[in-house]
């Protein structure tokens, strides 16, 4: 920006920089996503730094407001959460697309900051809280059954941490993990898993007497982006949902529903709609489609990254690494709640609906503005824009060529 707000450009200049600028920032976004998703895929820190620093965009303030091309994920907040490398761009929407959460993740573990092993510890700590609650509920009638689904990666390793503190809150524990990873780290939670007796298995058992009271989705995380799941997946997912139905075992996902998109919920159609949510570290866009119980485990958030991505942490009472911000569908009926004071749950709502009005008011005011700054062509297609912008162009060119012969 620095470099290129002294020169002159045309419309079309500028938008074909913003474009290019555009192109550089969604490769770079993939990139820190599918190195988040996939351990085999490792990124030196000084790489994942630049990225992080890549997928930064520029202020609007260098140039006219442009015509933005359509969004991959049509959502209202696509573009409310963009970060600069201090401090967000707008005030954020508490609300994390699956850009940020990616830089999130960046920020997270750049150096010095956290290991991966010591983050799964802290999120796989705020998930078991979590299931424990809804698990247990009031009282221990008798002893409950978790089954946890882990999927390869980082979602895959929150789960395997649960299950091993499930065990140690008193619940039975059985691990459905059907792609182990090769990494030493997940082979690693494999055998703690089994030194606390905790079955590990390739598929999802159908056939149990006693069923299970809770069942946990821990396959796919922030990374998933919209497109139909593969198997042993898929099959997994069709056998959680019919054990959900059958058994009547609540379901609880673990930061995104698994074959949800991040950004635009359940594009794919599966049908797939969790009891719970624990959200990690901040909910994603996708968790406004949620209906249903919704936690967020995010203590470990330092302020200062909460700060630039527009989180306000929930008060996390006592010891506790997870907190109830969401009741589930009942709390629709219930909209005088949001004025209690003490109903923290419903100011947080309050909170992330009043944010996601702000941004929609930001958005309106930049489309008006770029209509202002149209220079009198508004209702003139990009054909015609672009065949006048030639024009001028070309009669530039001849009256400066025509002045240097004269």
């Amino acid at each position: 920006k620095s470099h290129l707000s002294g020169l002159r450009f045309g419309f079309w200049d500028e938008q074909l920089i913003i474009m290019m600028v555009s192109i550089i920032r969604r490769s770079a976004t993939t990139l820190l996503a599918i190195s988040s998703a996939r351990r085999n895929f490792v990124l030196p820190s000084s790489t994942l730094a630049l990225l992080a620093i890549v997928v930064t965009p520029l202020s609007s303030s260098a140039f006219p407001a442009p015509l933005q091309p359509s969004p991959r994920y049509k959502t209202s907040l696509a573009d409310s959460s963009c970060t600069t490398t201090n401090t967000m761009a707008d005030p954020g929407t508490g609300y994390l697309n699956a850009q940020d959460a990616a830089a999130l993740d960046v920020d997270l573990m750049s150096k010095p900051g956290f290991s991966l092993e010591a983050l799964m510890e802290l999120a796989g700590l705020a998930v078991a809280e979590a299931v424990y609650d809804v698990a247990v509920g009031g009282g221990k009638k008798k002893k409950k059954h978790a089954l946890l689904v882990c999927g390869p990666g980082n979602n895959g390793g929150d789960g395997l941490v649960a299950a091993r503190h499930l065990v140690h809150f008193g619940l039975d524990a059985t691990v459905v993990y059907p792609k182990q990873s090769s990494k030493t780290h997940f082979i690693n939670l494999v055998k703690l898993c089994e030194d606390m007796g905790i079955p590990i298995l390739d598929e999802i058992p159908m056939d149990t007497e006693d069923g299970y009271d809770v069942i946990v989705d821990a396959i796919f995380g922030f990374s998933f982006h919209g497109t139909a799941p593969r198997e042993p997946f898929a099959t997994a997912i069709a056998n959680m949902v019919e054990l959900q139905k059958q058994q009547k075992s609540l379901l609880v996902s673990v930061d995104v529903p698994s074959g949800w998109d991040v950004d635009g919920g359940d594009l794919t159609g599966t049908n797939f709609h969790p009891d719970v949510l624990v959200s990690l570290t901040a909910p994603k866009l996708s968790s406004k489609k949620f209906r249903g119980r919704h936690f967020v485990g995010g203590r470990f958030l330092p302020p200062a990254i909460a700060e630039k991505y527009g989180i306000r942490m929930p008060p996390y009472p006592g010891t506790r690494q997870s907190m109830e911000v969401q009741v589930g569908e009942d709390e629709e009926s219930n909209n005088d709640t949001k004025d209690d004071p003490d109903d923290w749950a419903a100011q947080y709502e309050a909170y992330l609906d009043g944010k996601e009005l702000e941004n929609e008011e930001k958005a309106d005011q930049k489309h008006m503005d770029m209509d202002n700054n149209d220079e009198g062509s508004e209702g003139e297609d990009w054909a015609a824009q672009y065949a006048k912008h030639c024009e001028e162009k070309e009669k530039e060119f001849f009256e400066s060529k025509k002045s240097k012969e004269g």
